[in-house]
């Protein structure tokens, strides 16, 4: 017996460890992949940071395939590239106009890389928004992936990564919505410019802006920690801004499959942010002031839903709602029937809070 616990005991601490121990002092670690070019001359850029001296190091590569491509680019550094720990890919926008679910499958496939990357297209060549990178103290990917993430919990942007990306790809009855990126004025710094909207797996060449896209969240009922919307309000002769924060959104649709038609009611709570002119406790100031907010809050429904349309986008995801209750509504070719369904938002807004002051 006690031949065979010395036996076990040694069996264990031999065996302890990690079997597939990956040491990233034997790879070149990258944190932001770009993607430019169409099929047969595509072209990528790797970030990642030097061992020695922290500075991120931009790595270009060419091929006639995403694969091809990086096989080619770990041609050109002595430690083969792991991505692991990408957080950020970004791709062109005219790369875009073509299927995305063919640049986007080999991360699908490798189980080293995470699920949780953010993917954004930028506005022309992807280069110049990589090399933005170069002389940050934080990592090349993390920087845009910290842009994303703080422009979702404003409502600007949606909540998505790889795995969400690549499930909707794969669904007929919902389009996806990527963040978009613009180089500011002096080229030194990225901008939000809005959502890119696709229609299948292929981007529309529309793009939203920020203050569309706050609005098609909440036509998706995705409002995040902050909604903010500012409206000028004239009284007297005078023109007040007013800024409201969106507090709560209620959303009903009503399904009329004869007339092919859906009642989209929304009810909007909101909490009055900023308003100089104050005295909106004065009931007729009060009132006209959320009605003034209402009729501006209707008209930005209707003309995203417009936009959405005629782009045949369903970021909504009302094939998905007419496929599990109006199974006989819904087409094959969902993005033309969507398209030709009449859409009918009626917006309530309701003050809620107005501040401390009175």
């Amino acid at each position: 017996m006690f031949r065979k616990g010395i036996v076990m005991v040694l069996s264990m601490l031999l065996l302890a460890g990690c079997w597939d121990e990956r040491l990233y002092k034997n790879s070149s670690v990258v944190t932001l992949v770009g993607i430019e070019g169409y099929v047969g001359t595509y072209k990528g850029y790797y970030a990642y940071p030097t061992s020695m001296t922290q500075v991120t190091e931009i790595i270009e590569a060419e091929g006639l395939s995403p694969r091809e491509v990086r096989t080619n680019a770990n041609l050109k550094v002595e430690q083969t590239l792991d991505l692991s720990e990408l957080s950020t890919i970004l791709i062109s926008d005219r790369t875009a106009r073509e299927s995305i679910f063919e640049l986007l499958d080999i991360y699908f496939r490798d189980p080293q890389n995470p699920i949780s990357i953010k993917i954004a297209l930028t506005d022309g060549d992807v280069k110049p928004f990589v090399d933005l990178t170069k002389d940050l103290a934080g990592s090349a990917g993390s920087y845009y992936q910290r842009f994303i993430e703080s422009s979702e919990d404003n409502t600007y942007f949606p909540k998505i990564d790889l795995q969400v990306v690549g499930s909707m790809l794969l669904d007929q009855t919902i389009d996806i919505a990527l963040p978009y990126f613009q180089l500011s004025e002096d080229k030194k710094h990225a901008v939000a410019g809005g959502l890119a909207i696709f229609s299948g797996r292929s981007f529309t060449g529309t793009v939203l802006t920020p203050s569309q896209s706050l609005t098609m969240l909440l036509l998706m009922n995705k409002k995040s920690k902050a909604a903010r919307m500012s409206y000028l309000w004239q009284n007297d002769g005078k023109v007040n801004p007013i800024t409201v924060d969106v507090l709560k959104v209620k959303r009903k649709w009503t399904v009329n499959e004869e007339l092919r038609t859906i009642d989209m009611s929304y009810t909007i709570d909101v909490e009055v942010e900023e308003f100089p002119h104050d005295h909106l406790y004065k009931d007729e100031i009060f009132q006209d002031v959320q009605q003034m907010i209402e009729e501006n809050m209707q008209a930005e429904f209707e003309e995203v839903l417009r936009i959405l349309q005629n782009q045949k986008s369903d970021t909504l995801g009302i094939g998905r709602h007419i496929r599990a209750y109006h199974p006989n509504m819904f087409k094959e070719d969902w993005h033309t029937e969507f398209s030709s369904l009449l859409l009918k938002p009626k917006v309530e807004v309701k003050i809620i809070r107005t501040g401390v002051l009175r």
